[in-house]
């Protein structure tokens, strides 16, 4: 018979061997990888996803809580283990690691721009990725709720891709983004890059919009080049030669209709020089003709070119074309009643200019910029007409109008202080003149608005 002390060390032995047989099963069923490659080797077989846990497992507060509230828990490693293989990669700052898989960990962090923890990436056994979160309260429910949203977003994605590769042309394009627009936009455009490319070239001339959807930041910065190279060659070059490559220029790359309008601006203006009324004229019609317009740019453009006939000796076809505008337009045609007005001014027509001016605030559409050009305009026809009390009127009514920006009244009450002082009322001019400083509300504006008033006491002698 074994001594008591035998068999006590017998039972310890035992003991031991029991707690590392059940701590060995437990890590072999521990469901996270740290070694990536393996774990894509196992995603393969076994045809799921992989889910790729960025965390500072021994100092990170929230990567603490994702693990205390969902990770551990065995209802979501039951379910999740179903779709993905788990990757665990660590930061942690009082745990060594090995310096391979400190080495592994940072070439994955860098991969996918990875900086906070935790962050929580989904990716196919292709190693596309197709989701990116983090920690989110509301425990496993929540989060599986979270994984299984980016799953179907993946599956979809699939279903799309599997449809293109049989498709061609056109077809293809729609489909390989109807895919790709599944992923969040930074996703696509960072890692489905050859998908993005293949777009982009099928739909070159944007027919489907899918080249600006897909190129829109690449397409901008060749833009800014190209527009760089278009104000120089137009300083440099003869008009003619500046001319030509401006043409080449449009002929080959799309603009978006602001720089489309620079583009033909700066060619505008090099017909000028050439004195080249016919093709002034058919610019500027062409610029009238873009459909992507807002109204009111559209009618500038028409102004411009009805001071374009006057200013070229062509008075008579400017106010034809004038008239002929305004009977176009309707009721939102208060650029063109302003301009009506101006030059009914310029010829001393003054009673009709205010007939204008007043046309132009009933079709002004309640712009407050346009509104105040109108007021200001008639203000100074009354004026010309020696009827003070209704000029001053015409800018209270402006002015006293709390829908319009104070910067702008205040430019009224100014207008309205420069009258006064015209006519010896410098008393009320300054009262006025405290109230426009008064109105204006950014810093800049009243900083302008000091100084104006400055300027015009210094003019008047108080």
């Amino acid at each position: 018979m074994l001594c008591m002390n035998t068999m006590n060390i017998f039972r310890k032995i035992a003991a031991v061997t029991l707690i590392f047989v059940v701590f060995g099963q437990a890590f072999a069923e521990e469901p996270w990888f740290d070694d990536i490659q393996k774990a894509i080797e196992q995603a393969k077989q076994s045809d799921k996803d992989l889910l790729l846990l960025y965390t500072g497992s021994d100092w990170c507060p929230p990567c603490k809580k994702l693990e205390e509230e969902v990770f551990s828990q065995p209802e979501f490693l039951d379910e999740a283990k179903r779709e993905f293989e788990f990757v665990m990669l660590d930061f942690p700052k009082q745990k060594q690691l090995d310096a391979k898989t400190i080495e592994q960990n940072q070439q994955w962090a860098s991969k996918f721009g990875v900086s906070g923890y935790p962050t929580v990436i989904l990716m196919d056994k292709d190693q596309r990725p197709y989701g990116i979160t983090g920690y989110r309260d509301g425990g496993v429910q929540n989060y599986l709720g979270i994984l299984g949203e980016f799953k179907q977003k993946r599956i979809r994605r699939d279903e799309a891709f599997i449809k293109a590769d049989k498709a061609e042309g056109a077809e293809r394009a729609k489909l390989l983004d109807a895919g790709l627009s599944e992923m969040e936009s930074d996703l696509a455009e960072l890692y489905y890059d050859k998908i993005v490319k293949e777009i982009v070239e099928i739909d070159n001339e944007d027919k489907l919009g899918l080249r600006t959807k897909w190129n829109a930041s690449k397409d901008s910065e060749m833009r800014k080049i190209i527009m760089t190279d278009i104000v120089t060659v137009s300083r440099l070059e003869k008009p003619d030669l500046a001319i030509k490559f401006i043409d080449e220029v449009l002929a080959e790359f799309q603009f978006p209709a602001t720089q489309k309008l620079q583009v033909y601006q700066i060619k505008l203006n090099l017909l000028r020089k050439l004195k080249d009324l016919p093709q002034l004229d058919a610019m500027l019609d062409q610029m009238i003709g873009m459909e992507e317009l807002t109204e009111q740019t559209r009618q500038r453009l028409q102004v411009k070119k009805v001071f374009q006939m006057i200013g070229t000796d062509r008075r008579d076809q400017g106010l034809q074309y004038l008239q002929e505008s305004l009977e176009k337009v309707g009721n939102r045609s208060g650029e063109l009643w302003l301009c009506k007005g101006q030059l009914q001014v310029s010829g001393s027509d003054y009673e009709a200019a205010i007939d204008s001016f007043d046309a132009g605030v009933r079709n002004s559409n309640g712009d407050p910029d346009l509104l105040i050009e109108l007021y200001g305009a008639k203000a100074d026809a009354l004026m010309s007409l020696n009827k003070e009390l209704d000029a001053i009127r015409t800018l209270d009514e402006y002015a006293d109008n709390n829908e319009m920006p104070s910067d702008l009244r205040s430019e009224a009450l100014l207008q309205k202080a420069m009258i006064m002082r015209d006519s010896g009322r410098t008393r009320r001019a300054k009262l006025v003149e405290n109230r426009a400083v008064e109105l204006s509300k950014s810093p800049t504006v009243r900083a302008e608005t000091q100084k104006l008033v400055e300027r015009l006491r210094e003019k008047f002698g108080s």
